[in-house]
């Protein structure tokens, strides 16, 4: 189990200290909606693990330990396991036969370890986790993030430019000209969960430029 061969580092070297690990994902960090992952073909096939489960005659682990791969990436967080074989047993497709598993596990599970989970509940079980496994993982929950925050700057460049509308329809021109006015108005829409209406602008408008008299922008008052 605790033999880590080429497939098992992962293509960037997954740092692991004696017995410690600390998973590059936190309690939370999941990819519930993601359904494809990255194959390392050639690493897989002249891997150990392959080697071992054929050298044994348990060639069915290799389907096996498939399923968990596939399974780990929808846990929390992401590519690890639960270190419980009764959990194990349905996430490996065994059902009620927990028996069977037991037998399948070590094979099934070669290359997984001890893992310490960042910010995982009191209360929660141990678990386990895998190099290469931890380490697609974590480019896919980082291009999650990513797509993300795209779609947060776009939403927020909308809302921005729906105020800006709404200002010039209300006749403040230049408050709508005005970078940092736009910024405070949409921020106190976000923040009260409001739509971006002509009134709830004017709303917003006055209470963070603080009343209808706004000398301080162009000179122009509300």
């Amino acid at each position: 189990m605790k033999d880590v061969s080429e497939f098992e580092q992962g293509p960037g070297g997954t740092e692991i200290v004696g017995d410690f690990w600390a998973y590059p994902l936190r309690h939370g960090d999941r990819l519930q909606s993601y359904d494809w992952m990255p194959l390392y073909v050639e690493r897989l096939l002249s891997s150990r693990f392959v080697a071992a489960a054929i050298y044994n005659g348990r060639r069915q682990d290799i389907g096996t330990a498939l399923l968990l791969w596939a399974a780990c990436m929808k846990q929390n967080p992401a590519g690890t396991l639960p270190d419980d074989d009764i959990e194990l047993a349905q996430l490996a497709r065994f059902g009620a036969d927990v028996d069977g598993w037991r037998e399948a596990r070590e094979g099934a599970l070669y290359g997984w370890r001890p893992v310490h989970i960042d910010d995982a509940p009191p209360g929660a079980g141990p678990r386990l986790a895998h190099p290469l496994i931890a380490e697609i993982a974590q480019e896919q929950f980082s291009r999650k993030r990513g797509r993300e925050r795209g779609r947060e700057v776009a939403a927020w460049a909308t809302m921005k430019s729906r105020v800006r509308s709404k200002l010039r329809d209300a006749k403040h021109a230049r408050i709508a000209e005005n970078d940092y006015a736009v910024d405070q108005i949409a921020q106190w829409l976000r923040d009260n969960d409001l739509y971006v209406t002509l009134e709830n602008v004017r709303v917003a408008m006055e209470t963070v430029m603080g009343g209808p008299k706004v000398v301080s922008i162009g000179g122009e008052g509300v």
